[in-house]
């Protein structure tokens, strides 16, 4: 049994180590990687357009290039839609206007991004990127995916520390926050919201012993889903001995950016 498990773990880290390796997904990586640190890759987009990649692989660049600049120019955006229409076919068009209206696709109109409320405010505060993480040892849940943090999860280590202090981080997020504890019996909501919360995750960390074989559970639950990376960092974060919980994730759906996109469209 050790040996047969053994084998297949070859086996996929031979498949994982030779797609990583292929020059198409390392040229991919580090054209996400440059979004994510605000940087304008229109060039790059039009070049894999022109090459017919995959039209939801495009549309996940895309919509990338959105969040993480505070839309994309209006003369870019444009040409960039115009051409997508033109390649992958005018039902495409509909899709285009689908992400519009849910915010993933934004035409910019001034030149300059947008900061009032823009990725990278949340980029410098949750610490995202992380150029130097350790390979050999790491130490940061960064290590899942070669440099970049999953924001669901910076939450969920903030969550831990409360939220004493994070205003400004709090309202650079989209929708309301949502604090409450669950009392025995259980209560409605909006009676859970009239009243204030007596202690936090924060608060309570404090308090416990760290040590892995008395961890307390912490549920983590996505609704809409939830990607494999995160939980690899998830999984990462819950066996740090430094960590006061050990996480359980839950949730309604496992989804990548492609499957999400196409369940808007």
């Amino acid at each position: 049994q050790n040996l047969r498990s053994l084998t297949n773990h070859i086996h996929l880290a031979e498949l994982v180590k030779q797609t990583t390796e292929e020059s198409e997904f390392r040229q991919r990586w580090q054209t996400e990687r440059s979004m994510m640190e605000s940087e304008s890759c229109y060039d790059t987009l039009e070049d894999l357009i022109s090459m017919q990649d995959p039209p939801y692989r495009i549309l996940r660049l895309l919509c990338l290039q959105s969040l993480t600049s505070g839309g994309i120019k209006s003369s870019r955006y444009d040409s960039l839609r115009r051409e997508v229409v033109q390649t992958y076919g005018y039902e495409f068009l509909f899709v285009l206007q689908n992400f519009e209206k849910i915010g993933l696709l934004r035409r910019r109109e001034t030149l300059w991004m947008d900061t009032a409320s823009s990725f990278a405010s949340l980029r410098k505060m949750l610490k995202l990127i992380n150029a130097e993480v350790n390979t050999v040892e790491p130490d940061d849940f960064a290590y899942v995916s070669s440099g970049y943090a999953p924001i669901s999860i910076r939450l969920v280590q903030a969550a831990t520390q409360g939220w004493l202090g994070k205003d400004e981080l709090l309202r650079e997020l989209p929708g309301r926050l949502v604090d409450v504890n669950q009392r025995d019996p259980p209560e409605d909501l909006s009676s859970a919201l009239k009243r204030k919360p007596t202690i936090n995750l924060g608060t309570l960390a404090k308090s416990l012993v760290v040590n892995s074989e008395q961890k307390p559970v912490l549920l983590v639950f996505f609704i809409g889903g939830v990607t494999f990376m995160e939980i690899a960092a998830l999984r990462f974060l819950s066996k740090r001995t430094i960590f006061p919980y050990q996480i359980i994730c839950c949730t309604t759906k496992i989804i990548n950016g492609s499957s999400f996109l196409q369940s808007l469209s």
